[in-house]
């Protein structure tokens, strides 16, 4: 405990002193931009985060126990980044990301190894490494090759690639070229490749990133697709893709010595999305995609609904008032089809999603998993100040199958409750940000479990970046 306690007053002092140091930093820092080529540009940020969470259920054998019970520690997230323009259309960059942990609760973490702990120094690594090349072919023509982050849509297909190490890194080893030849119209072609193991991180812990499973498995996840942004018509910007995802066979320990070999997945997902502007304080989304595949002698079938209405409250306009009404719902695996697969495969998009709370419910199986659920919710977004956002959401979760170990289909109510702050811009440079949140999510579990203790996630976060 004191050894955790002086490595958090270590982060503290390092954040403390950044701040303190800052205006000669920053006069350093803009002699040194006079100085240097306007083609060469950095930066870096450091987040501080403490997160606790108890009781959230799982699907596990023995039934009716909780992921992993009660957990309380800090994050400490130093990144630092540069860009140089090596011509006037060609750019590289390269980020470099490490994240430790101090851990309170439990304290038995002490004893595992790195990969779980995350214990000072831990690794670093490039979360971005890529060469830009933009407009070729006459202007239409973007490329970007190399370690990237991805993100499309409201990132129910593709966002996070590195799922297991959570909210450390998001990126892709993917090349990506977007075609802008038709006016209103882009056509992103992607590949991707991400291993289960970053070769090149600095003080190597061996994380297993792709998360497939509670081991590392050494499984691969590749693939790519077409996605395809309209905005020919001004009130319905639209948008649909095609994605191939691969996630290479690997052994699954046996309750004997014999390893059970479990083969390839290949799986295709074709999908569009509308986003309707009804009026100035009415817009919808709409997002659908089916999936069809197989895994060995499986066929692999899943769906994908994400729909929600956002209206503008006319009441104390200046706060902003603005709720949302929405439904999501995954496919999941109906337990009498042996031969099939019905639930959604969740692609790149395992990471929080709609809560921060639930996305622990699939980890004791596979990192962020998210599938057979439906869920209606109501959102409340305004600003009680013009630099505070706060947000509020009720939903009740459903499992269109009811496969838990519990005996019926409730998942549970959860309620989210954050407030993002700005907490001062502009201190020490003309584009600094200090930020920070609370956040703080609820689940009253349903019959889908085991479970009757009320699940908790709190978190409060710091950010400081130039």
């Amino acid at each position: 405990m004191k050894t955790s306690v002086r490595m958090l007053q270590c982060a503290l002092l390092v954040l403390a002193v950044m701040l303190a140091a800052g205006p000669a930093w920053a006069a350093k820092a803009k002699k040194a931009k006079e100085e240097a080529p306007a083609a060469f540009r950095y930066g870096a940020d450091l987040r501080l985060r403490e997160e606790y969470f108890d009781s959230i259920p799982i699907i596990a054998d023995p039934p009716g126990v909780t992921r992993g019970g009660e957990n309380n520690y800090f994050r400490i997230r130093p990144r630092i980044w540069a860009e140089l323009d090596a011509m006037d259309n060609v750019t590289l960059r390269a980020r470099l990301a490490n994240e430790f942990r101090v851990w309170e609760t439990p304290s038995s973490m002490a004893g595992k190894p790195q990969r779980s702990t995350y214990e000072f120094p831990d690794e670093w690594v490039f979360d971005h490494l890529y060469l830009d090349v933009r407009n070729a072919l006459g202007e239409n023509l973007d490329l970007r090759i190399g370690r990237q982050d991805l993100i499309y849509g409201t990132g129910k297909v593709i966002l996070e690639g590195t799922p297991k190490d959570g909210s450390r890194t998001i990126y892709f080893n993917a090349i990506k070229a977007v075609w802008k030849a038709m006016p209103k119209t882009t056509i992103d072609v992607l590949g991707i490749y991400n291993p289960s193991i970053d070769e090149i991180a600095i003080n190597d812990a061996d994380r297993d990133l792709t998360g497939q499973t509670s081991a590392n498995n050494d499984i691969t996840e590749s693939g790519g697709g077409v996605y395809v942004k309209n905005k020919s018509i001004a009130d319905l910007p639209c948008e649909a893709y095609y994605i191939y995802k691969n996630e290479s066979d690997w052994e699954k320990a046996a309750g004997t010595n014999a390893p059970v070999a479990i083969p390839e997945l290949e799986v295709h997902t074709i999908g569009a999305r509308l986003m309707p502007k009804f009026s100035d304080v009415l817009k919808g989304n709409l997002e659908f995609a089916y999936q069809m595949g197989e895994q060995g002698d499986v066929d692999i079938e899943g769906m994908m609904l994400d729909a929600s209405l956002n209206y503008m409250l006319p009441v104390a306009e200046q706060f902003k008032p603005a709720m949302d009404v929405g439904f999501y719902y995954l496919t999941g695996d109906d337990p009498d089809t042996a031969d099939k697969n019905e639930a959604w495969n969740p692609l790149w998009a395992r990471y929080p999603q709609y809560s921060e709370l639930y996305v622990y419910s699939w980890d004791a199986e596979s990192a962020g998993r998210w599938q057979n659920v439906m869920m209606p919710y109501v959102q409340l977004a305004f600003n009680p100040c013009a630099k505070s956002k706060f947000t509020a959401m009720v939903g009740y979760l459903l499992a269109p199958e009811d496969n838990g170990p519990g005996t019926g289909d409730e998942r549970g109510l959860l309620v989210v409750l954050k407030d993002e702050i700005t907490l001062a811009e502009k201190l020490f440079t003309s584009k600094d940000k200090l930020t920070g949140h609370l956040w703080a999510e609820i689940l009253e579990p349903g019959n889908y479990y085991n479970v009757s203790d009320t699940g908790y996630f709190l978190r409060w976060e710091v950010m400081y970046a130039f």
